[in-house]
């Protein structure tokens, strides 16, 4: 008796484990193909197949050398996310489903570099109100027929008022001319829809100078100088602070970053050939103070250069 319970218990035991092993739905093959755009294969890419009906599911394949690949859907029933990554290449993401029981299911992928994606985003938005007048204007510019452009470039921010590329072009016209006025309105205009944006924080505090508004002038300048620390005009005007407290030392470092970033910034020539000279290194000054005569043969500093030039 004990023996016949014994078996039927085992044979339920048996019974549930066969029914709960037997889980996955109608099944389905897959294969496929990963190349580049130009039809060469990839074959270093990486294909993770994953079920937003299953979170848990995850299956990770790669192609042989001819970039070929292929898979076992377990259960075709469900909607499954390709998600097909390569060094050098943007992320591809595409769902499927697939016929249950099929076998010929081929899904060849074409993975694209972030330039390539760009230049059919481009391509994509060259018709697009606004981006459409923005095109024409930059060819109306380039042709030199300035009044043209501009007006092709207010169509732009009229139709898409928050086109930045189509500020900067205006600013860009605007520039030619002297109208301060003009400028510091595009450039407040720009910083309204990025209040990061370089060009439009240089141009508006240029402009804020030129009407005499120097506090604002200087508020702008201030931006872009936390911004953008390594540029020349920036790290210039920081070692002036410390020349100006008679600080060489601090201020040498910046000039020479300054000369690193542009050899011919005539400014930074100057003031490092006079640091230079302060501490007694004569070679040094020289060789800054000519090329400042050779960049900036009308500089504000052409007759003192000139003149300590002659005792060196």
């Amino acid at each position: 008796m004990l023996r016949t319970t014994t078996r039927t218990v085992f044979m339920m035991l048996l019974c549930c484990l066969i029914t709960t092993t037997v889980v996955a739905g109608p099944q389905a093959r897959i294969k496929g193909t990963v190349n580049n755009s130009d039809g060469n294969p990839i074959p270093d890419a990486v294909i993770t197949i994953t079920c937003p009906e299953s979170p848990i599911y995850e299956k990770v394949i790669t192609p042989d050398e001819n970039g070929y690949f292929k898979a076992l859907i377990l259960d075709a029933t469900k909607k499954y996310l390709f998600s097909i990554e390569a060094k050098g290449y943007i992320l591809h993401q595409e769902e499927f489903k697939v016929p249950v029981g099929s076998t010929d299911n081929d899904f060849p992928f074409t993975l694209k570099t972030q330039q390539e994606q760009t230049v059919l985003t481009q391509l994509d938005l060259k018709d697009q109100p606004g981006y459409k007048e923005l095109g024409e204007g930059r060819e109306l510019f380039d042709a030199g027929k300035i009044s043209e452009a501009t007006k092709k470039y207010e169509e732009a921010v009229a139709l898409v008022p928050d086109l930045l590329p189509a500020w900067l072009a205006l600013i860009e016209v605007a520039n030619i001319s002297d109208d301060a006025e003009r400028k510091l309105e595009l450039a407040e205009k720009c910083l309204e829809i990025d209040d990061e944006a370089l060009n439009c924080l240089a141009v508006a505090s240029n402009a804020a100078k030129a009407l005499g508004n120097l506090e604002k002038s200087e508020e702008y300048l201030s931006l872009y100088q936390e911004l953008n620390p390594d540029d020349p005009t920036t790290l210039y005007n920081t070692a002036v602070e410390f020349l100006n407290t008679y600080d060489d030392e601090k201020a040498k470092p910046l000039l020479e970053q300054c000369l690193e970033t542009d050899p011919d910034f005539g400014k930074c020539l100057f003031q490092l050939g006079m640091v230079l000279l302060r501490s007694g290194d004569m070679e040094g000054a020289k060789k800054h103070l000519q090329h400042y005569l050779e960049v900036s043969p009308e500089g504000a500093d052409v007759t003192t250069v000139t003149d300590v030039l002659k005792y060196l």
